[in-house]
């Protein structure tokens, strides 16, 4: 019931907005298209200083917008993270843990409430299905050629889709292409290790060779580790050129000018910042939580860079107020316009979360497993000043029990069953991603 009212206030929101225009001829509606880069390290793009040419597409898209440098995921790991987003709900609250886990039914996720607000809704994704499918009228797997998997391909079945619409469209795709198992075609290679001869050579980084890393089984140097960095890159690359066509192939459509296009990661990769390869999942550190966040197309500003911290649950209130459609209720996040337009006063609180651990971001400050880190000196945050800062330990550690507290009470009320339902087709393709063992 609660779904079908919220639906009703969307559609009648954006129906009194025509209405109200009399005869005058009105614009078209946006479309927007919601491009998740999976894994994907917010300082391995060019835009954000990265001295690599890996990212030429993504710089211009963001050259022709708006640049967070200091966004944040709410969860290292893909189901929770993506959960948030599309809810607006932080992990603890939305219960989705897990893949194959679902929302309760009754949640009004971001793509129903632009369904009900008459747009197309269509999925492109390498994500298993029952976990995100809610509001997509359309479900396409973006299948792979490769034995890992993952990587994309031709995404013609996504413009043919769009070039089929004859509404406003909402498209979201996502890939694993930056994801381990780290298996780039040689062109890629040849871009960054050309005379790489040592102990990983010619073979897929998985997961199971970054464990043996780890633990010290597999016998490493320093340009081994850089290796695998190498063949990051170079999968960063090769997906750089597939968004390079989309963008070339709906510009040519008409659509790349009506289009919000907004590209994040749903966490970031650990490559050695506290002492850990590839094992997202496992911490809350700065290189799983950091994220690449670009807001691009009608209604954003162009060409700027907002240093300010910002968080995943904020991208589908965001994309309410642009596209003038009424709230979901149950949501957590707020818009970002008041960043981009200066009227912003307060620094926002990032929460973070996993099985029970806990962290919070603030003013330059981060309160994590009771620790402190000054991430305006130490952007990784290594150096513990608690002991120096008290007052600040103090302050955000309330703040973190009074976030606590309303996760608490918010779950009393919204939240899955917790039952994981995974097809055999579903639990192949994480198995070859590393998820199951």
């Amino acid at each position: 019931m609660k779904k079908r009212i919220l639906a009703l206030l969307a559609v009648l929101t954006v129906g009194g907005l025509a209405a109200g225009c009399g005869q005058l001829s009105e614009p078209p509606r946006p479309n927007v298209l919601l491009i998740s880069a999976d894994t994907l390290r917010f300082d391995h793009l060019g835009v954000n200083g990265y001295e690599r040419d890996t990212t030429p597409a993504l710089d211009a898209l963001a050259a022709r917008g708006l640049n967070f440098t200091h966004a944040y995921s709410h969860a290292p790991q893909t189901a929770m993270s993506h959960t948030s987003l599309l809810t607006s709900l932080y992990p603890s609250v939305h219960g989705v843990f897990e893949h194959g886990q679902e929302p309760d039914p009754d949640l009004v996720t971001l793509p129903e409430a632009l369904q009900a607000a008459g747009y197309a809704t269509g999925a492109f994704t390498q994500l298993n299905g029952r976990t995100f499918e809610p509001g997509f009228e359309t479900w396409h797997y973006l299948e792979s050629e490769l034995e890992s998997n993952k990587g994309l391909a031709d995404l013609s079945v996504l413009t043919d889709w769009v070039g089929a619409r004859e509404k406003p469209w909402f498209a979201f795709l996502h890939s694993y292409d930056v994801h381990l198992p780290y298996s780039p075609e040689e062109e890629y290679i040849e871009m960054w290790a050309p005379d790489y001869d040592g102990v990983l050579k010619g073979e897929f980084v998985r997961r199971r060779t970054v464990d043996a890393v780890n633990d010290g089984s597999l016998v490493t140097t320093e340009r081994d580790r850089q290796y695998i960095v190498d063949l990051y890159d170079a999968e960063l690359r090769r997906l750089d050129d597939i968004y390079t066509k989309l963008f070339a192939d709906l510009e040519a459509m008409g659509e790349l000018d009506n289009t919000i296009v907004i590209l994040f990661s749903d966490h970031g990769e650990e490559f050695g910042e506290h002492g850990n390869w590839g094992r997202h999942s496992y911490t809350l550190h700065e290189e799983l939580l950091r994220v690449p966040l670009i807001f691009a197309g009608p209604g954003i500003p162009v060409g700027q860079t907002e240093d300010a911290a910002v968080r995943l649950v904020d991208v589908a209130p965001t994309i309410f107020d642009l596209l003038q459609i009424e709230h979901p209720e149950h949501i957590m996040g707020e818009a970002l316009q008041p960043i981009w337009d200066g009227t912003e006063r307060t620094p926002r609180q990032v929460v973070a979360e996993r099985n029970n651990e806990r962290a919070l971001i603030h003013a330059g400050f981060k309160y994590y497993q009771d620790k402190l880190y000054d991430l305006r000196a130490d952007p990784w945050g290594t150096v513990d000043v608690a002991a120096e800062n008290p007052d600040v330990v103090e302050r955000l550690s309330v703040a973190l029990t009074d976030w606590t507290a309303r996760f608490a009470e918010m779950a009393a009320v919204v939240r899955t069953d917790g039952t994981i339902r995974l097809t055999p087709e579903e639990e192949r393709r994480l198995r070859a991603l590393g998820y199951l063992q």
